[in-house]
């Protein structure tokens, strides 16, 4: 029995969907689901009562991003579920699959594929924080020092993790005056969206925050680069138009090593059965990057060097 279904299905705005189903997640525990209605499929995204304005601001930003042209869901409701501690988010479900699922496709497909979401991720970037964020260099160094400090205290260990601490201390300050803009907040292939190849969409903005823009291209550090390089330098090259600045890579390198840290606790404190497989993934990163020795990782520069060999 889903008490949450079932009153789902009992609100009279709602009465006309049918076909309902329950969407399961990876790490996330707030319910999701999908039905249908004469206009077609939508997604439903279930949050506590607590949530409520947090996902109006969601919900409002994704309305003037779809109004914009941009790829993302439609919104189309939001509703306070009466009688449960719950709100409910409608948005217009994207059809095609995960780009993950879709891979592999190819060298030059996954390229372009990547090229067409950097485009997209550099227009998402164009919406400013409220006025009232706090500068992100005071956040995101915050942040970084409570993560840092909680690392010590847990069981996971990065080899030779001093050369990463030092790195960044020598780099905070660049943290100082970057922009505060509409962050993703985590960008990973399972929420992109294609079919047939083709760019469909962006989804899943529950962690959206406001910061450092450049900061979403860390899950691209964690996450793309392993699944496909291609994907990884086309989403480069297509969100800076084929320029990856030298400025850009250094504030990556710092932000990547900050993650470092921060990736080791989730993992200890979320997901502790994947602890050997993170470990060999941040080993890799550390690795690619020279001890962040190297602010321009390995895997680009190898692949930039064997496709100029081969045009």
């Amino acid at each position: 029995m889903d008490p949450i279904l079932d009153s789902l299905q009992q609100q009279p705005a709602l009465k006309d969907f049918t076909g309902w189903r329950h969407l399961s997640t990876r790490y996330g525990n707030d319910p999701k689901y999908t039905a249908q209605d004469e206009t077609g499929t939508s997604i439903f995204h279930i949050n506590p009562l607590r949530d409520v304005e947090r996902k109006q601001q969601e919900f409002c930003l994704l309305q003037q991003m779809h109004q914009d042209g941009l790829a993302v869901p439609e919104p189309l409701g939001l509703i306070v579920i009466p009688g449960m501690s719950w709100c409910c988010s409608r948005y217009r479900y994207l059809e095609g699959t995960t780009v993950r699922q879709l891979f592999p496709l190819g060298q030059e497909s996954e390229y372009h594929l990547g090229r067409e979401v950097g485009q997209q991720l550099k227009r998402l970037h164009t919406y400013a924080a409220p006025s009232a964020f706090e500068p992100w260099g005071d956040r995101c160094f915050a942040k970084h020092q409570r993560y840092v400090d909680q690392y010590r205290q847990g069981r996971i260990r990065i080899q030779d993790d001093q050369p990463l601490l030092s790195f960044i201390e020598r780099h905070v300050e660049l943290l100082d005056g970057r922009p505060n803009r509409f962050q993703h907040d985590d960008l990973h292939l399972g929420n992109l969206i294609a079919d047939e190849g083709r760019f469909v969409g962006l989804i899943d903005f529950s962690n959206h925050d406001f910061g450092d823009p450049w900061h979403d291209f860390v899950k691209m550090g964690l996450f793309q680069v392993e699944e496909s390089v291609p994907f990884a330098v086309g989403q480069l090259d297509g969100y800076f138009d084929g320029e990856v600045p030298e400025a850009f890579w250094v504030l990556y390198s710092v932000y990547l090593a900050m993650a470092v840290f921060s990736s080791a606790v989730w993992t200890e404190r979320h997901a502790p059965l994947e602890t050997e497989r993170m470990k060999q993934r941040l080993a890799g990163i550390v690795a690619a990057h020279h001890q962040f020795e190297q602010v321009i990782p390995d895997w680009y520069q190898d692949f930039r060097y064997s496709n100029s060999e081969n045009a």
